[in-house]
């Protein structure tokens, strides 16, 4: 070291000298290779607080370099990047300069660093203690390091085992005194350090917070004679009760009795969860049993309710532990509860409760509501009662009541109850159900058997199911005959000539389509072959999923109904035809006094004669709808039914009502978006029928409207409709629409005009062809007419 600093060693510490440069090693040169040998780190602070040297141990165990030297100690502490390697880090417990501070005034420190670097974390160990020169003054301070990283690391590593682990100790002299108490109560360490044990756990204030389920001094006893004993303790410290397991055995050394060591383990969630066990096992057993009365009450089924209700009342009591029940049921008519059954045989449970009055039972029902009624007087206890209402869907039925129990009801023996109800209202449902349905099948039985109208059922398949008497007088079939015969092998009908008309039986409609068919005047031929005029209503029965199962026909006989009406018929025919005659006459003169026959007219005489000429019009229109009425009930229409095209038609009558329209300013419009097939029907008879639904739609139009008609084909049918923009019609006059002179008085129609014979006319005629006609309205938004007409099947073309 030349020139440098020397250490030497005197009584109080490290001192230094200058030296001139020897020839030969000298002392201080010893001393020098000594400090760079050392293993321990050592770093001298001049009294300035200025490193003045760094030895290699101390380089390598902070990882300092040699710019460190001549640097202030806090620089180095405080930046440690500058002075050390760029990727380590300094954390310092203690205040080194300060510490080199007061070395330099005599006193020695002691500070902790942490070295981290390249993931790895040193404990170093710095004592800091005054620096001497030769003249035993103070000239700095001397800092040694030492690692001590595997030693702070197994001391953390106790120190974290002794805090984190349950176990406690406690060591007792031979004389019985606590010399050591390690446990996690600090309360209890403090009460037992240095005192006798027995006094100390038997006196105040542990004596309130600790008890034993065997007495400490025959512990001790049992231990002095060489056992090892268990026994446990509840402890009550820091707030919180906690279970605690002892042990306690004797510490021997060479077969030397030299005190007792008591271990202490906190068994507070063991105990717990033994408790808790316990308590599961307990409520699996009371759910078993529960489980058990409700899967009995599932597997109850009947009508007989007297049994029924005795089988639930047991429940009730078994499953809530009650020991009275009953069950009331509601009386709608006298708006009143009355009891149905019960478990009691005194007056706990009236028999009849009305719903004003201010009882749980009432209240229960009334509120649909469970009422859990606990008495205000503790001493009545056992007068709790719990109802709840039994309902079915939005109905309540009755209610249920348990009571006379020691213990409070709960909201499980409500839940319990609950699911009583539900059953038993299920039960009672059933059961009412039952005997409404075996009610109301004696009453179909009787009518079925002794209705006068012939009524035959027949199944998905179009099959008979069910013939009563009446329908077998009507077909001459006995109901043994008919049953899985085919309905329209059955009843067959024929139109007037005797043609098969079963091919247009609606029963595929009814049965495909959920289609209701009311009043339909019908031909039927007799196993006979005799006919008979008929009236049959069809109706499709449906199931519980809105799905159609079956069908029903109702058949009255209208044949001496339709006799008087053939003559009523035949006499307006004669009068029809008497009165065409001289109207036709009428017509004739008053055509040729119009158009100047017999000499001019002034204007007033043309204008009176032209509205004689209407009127005598409007009278051979009524002749000839009396006329056709008279044909259609006496069965003389004769249809000459050939295939047609509708559009020539469709076009003529447009074109003859276009005027009508355009004075009523209405605009008639065709929508065709395809070509037409061709239809079975009678051309003269099918231009009446498109002409009258036109006109009538041309006179219910308001001014400015349209009047349309389209088609389309659905099936073997072509369906044409004609929709106006007119009044409409309510739904309480569409029945009467197609009756004779079934006409609805509004103001449009008493503006129209007619009979109310047309729709009347037009109804028979479609149904003539084996079509059918429907109206569709609005009131104030218009009315469709839709008529339907069998389409004629194509031949194959020859090739």
């Amino acid at each position: 070291m030349n020139g440098g600093w020397a250490l030497a060693r005197n009584k109080s510490g490290f001192h230094h000298t200058a030296t001139a440069p020897p020839a030969a090693p000298s002392s201080s040169d010893i001393h020098g290779r000594l400090q760079d040998s050392l293993p321990d780190g050592l770093i001298v602070v001049s009294r300035d607080n200025v490193v003045a040297s760094i030895n290699p141990a101390a380089q390598r165990i902070l990882g300092l370099r040699p710019v460190a030297v001549g640097q202030p100690i806090a620089t180095l502490i405080d930046k440690f990047a500058v002075c050390g390697f760029d990727d380590a880090q300094l954390k310092v417990e203690g205040n080194i300069p300060a510490a080199c501070a007061a070395a330099a005034e005599g006193r020695s420190g002691r500070a902790i660093l942490h070295v981290i670097r390249d993931g790895n974390h040193n404990v170093i160990e710095a004592l800091i203690s005054p620096y001497y020169g030769r003249d035993d003054a103070v000239v700095g301070s001397l800092i040694s390091l030492r690692d001590q990283t595997s030693t702070y690391t197994e001391q953390d590593k106790l120190r974290i085992v002794q805090e984190s682990h349950s176990i406690g100790m406690i060591m007792l002299s031979e004389e019985g005194v606590v010399t050591t108490v390690t446990t996690r109560f600090e309360e209890l360490n403090r009460a037992l350090a240095g005192h006798d044990f027995i006094a100390a756990v038997t006196s105040q204030p542990l004596s309130n917070n600790l008890l034993f389920d065997m007495d400490p001094k025959d512990v001790l006893k049992l231990v002095g004679r060489g056992r090892e004993v268990t026994f446990y303790a509840e402890a009550k410290f820091e707030g919180h009760l906690q279970h605690l397991q002892l042990v306690a055995c004797q510490v021997q050394r060479n077969q030397v009795s030299e005190g007792v060591m008591i271990t202490t383990r906190d068994v507070t969630a063991l105990v717990q969860k033994t408790i808790e066990a316990n308590e599961m096992a307990r409520l699996a057993s009371r759910h078993s049993r529960e489980l058990s009365s409700l899967a009995e009450l599932s597997g109850l089924i009947g009508f007989r309710l007297d049994q029924i209700y005795r089988e639930y009342l047991g429940a009730l009591m078994s499953l809530t532990e009650s020991p009275q029940a009953s069950i009331y049921l509601y009386q709608p008519q006298r708006q009143r509860l009355q009891r149905a059954a019960t478990s009691t045989e005194f007056n706990e449970h009236p028999a009849i409760i009305q719903l004003n009055q201010d009882t749980p039972i009432a209240q229960a029902f009334v509120r649909r509501k469970p009422v859990n009624y606990v008495p205000s007087d503790p001493a009545n206890a056992a007068e709790s009662i719990l109802a709840l209402p039994v309902a079915f869907h939005s109905k309540t039925i009755g209610v249920i009541v348990v009571s006379h129990r020691e213990r409070k009801y709960d909201a499980h023996d409500t839940k319990l109850m609950r699911l009583v109800a539900a059953r038993l209202a299920s039960l009672i449902e059933n059961a009412e159900l039952y005997n409404e349905v075996n009610a109301r099948r004696e009453r179909w039985e009787a009518v079925f058997k002794f209705a006068k109208e012939g009524i035959i059922i027949f199944n998905k398949d179009g099959k008979v199911v069910g013939f009563n008497p009446a329908a077998s007088e009507l077909t001459g079939y006995a109901m043994n005959e008919v049953i899985t015969r085919p309905f329209t092998d059955v009843v067959r009908t024929v139109s007037p000539e005797g043609v098969d008309l079963s091919a247009l039986s609606p029963i595929k409609r009814v049965l495909g389509e959920g289609e209701v068919v009311t009043k339909r005047q019908q031909l039927i031929q007799s196993k006979a072959g005799n006919t008979l005029w008929t009236e049959i209503s069809y109706s499709p029965i449906f199931n519980d999923d809105d799905m159609v199962t079956s069908g029903i026909a109702v058949i009255s006989n209208t044949q001496r109904e339709r006799e008087v009406e053939a003559a009523k018929s035949d006499f307006i025919s004669i009068v029809s035809h008497e009165l065409r005659t001289p109207l036709t006459a009428i017509k004739g003169f008053l055509s040729m006094l119009l158009k100047k026959d017999f000499g001019d007219l002034s204007d007033r005489q043309f204008h009176f004669l032209h509205r004689v000429y209407q009127t005598n019009q409007r009278m051979i229109g009524l002749v000839e709808d009396l006329l056709d009425m008279s044909h259609i009930e006496s069965g003389k229409i004769r249809l000459k039914v050939a295939p047609l095209a509708m559009e020539p038609i469709i076009s003529d009558v447009v074109t003859d009502l276009a005027a009508k329209g355009f004075e009523r300013q209405i605009m008639l419009k065709v929508n065709r978006k395809q070509k037409l097939p061709l239809v079975l029907a009678d051309e003269g008879r099918l231009r009446q029928i498109l002409t009258n639904l036109v006109d009538n739609a041309i006179k219910y139009s308001l001014p400015k409207g349209d009047v349309v008609i389209d088609f389309k084909v659905q099936g073997n049918e072509l369906i044409t409709s004609v929709r106006d923009e007119g009044v409409g019609i309510t739904a309480a006059h569409i029945e009467r629409l197609f009756q004779r002179f079934g006409r609805i008085y509004n103001p449009m129609s008493m503006q129209a005009g007619g009979t109310g014979l047309g729709l009347y006319i037009v109804k028979n005629l479609v149904e003539s062809h084996g079509g059918r006609i429907w109206v569709t309205s609005r009131e104030g938004k218009g009315s469709r007419f839709s008529f339907s007409l069998p389409v004629a099947q194509q031949l194959p073309l020859l090739t």
